[in-house]
């Protein structure tokens, strides 16, 4: 009669515990690639959809042939029509809910971590913002100031920390160029975060 071979109880709890300790190892580093993916693809989208906006606004005889409202790396800024810009936006974006002033008080954002070095960001009472209907948030960095504008790329999904799904966004340009929204102004990250300009460098090189 032939013995059959099996593994012993010790052999297998051995396996499973070193199986344990390999995906505790690496199932947080490929969730948190997961997340930075999301976020970079979220951060693109809110790009896109500002920019859009401000493409329209060229068509608005107010704004003609640009809006004021950019700032200039080289120096030759203008932010004279900013706060007719942010109303703007507004009104052309799908917005699901708005709020003139307190923007995480009247519930259009939620409220996050402190910014690190961007203390502008922390206290949003008498700036502007607003929830878009697929949930981002966006709000002025100064009062109805469309210059600098935060995004919070998953709304009230969390983590809602500066460097994961909130960042900043900058419209640049000059007077005779159109505007683009990119990563810009007060750019804040908590620790292990990335500012929108590194999720969006390293995004483009994966």
């Amino acid at each position: 009669m032939t013995k059959k071979k099996a593994f012993t109880l010790a052999e297998v709890l051995v396996t499973l515990t070193i199986i344990g300790v390999i995906a505790a190892l690496t199932i947080p580093s490929v969730i948190f690639g997961t997340d930075e993916k999301q976020a970079a693809v979220g951060l693109k989208k809110a790009m896109l959809s500002l920019n859009q906006a401000v493409d329209m606004a060229r068509t608005e005889i107010k704004f003609q042939p640009t809006p004021k409202c950019y700032i200039d790396p080289d120096g030759d800024s203008d932010t004279s029509q900013c706060g007719e810009l942010f109303k703007y936006l507004k009104d052309v974006m799908q917005v699901q809910k708005y709020c003139e002033t307190d923007p995480v008080g009247g519930g259009c954002v939620a409220e996050f971590s402190p910014a690190p070095n961007c203390t502008g960001w922390n206290d949003l009472g008498d700036k502007q913002g607003f929830m878009t209907a697929d949930g981002m948030s966006f709000f002025s960095y100064s009062g109805a100031d469309a210059s600098v504008i935060g995004v919070d790329v998953n709304g009230f999904r969390g983590p809602n920390k500066w460097g994961y799904d909130l960042f900043s966004l900058q419209l640049t340009g000059k007077k005779t160029t159109m505007q683009q929204y990119e990563p810009g102004g007060c750019e804040a990250k908590m620790e292990g975060g990335k500012t929108g300009t590194e999720l969006l460098e390293e995004s483009d090189n994966d």
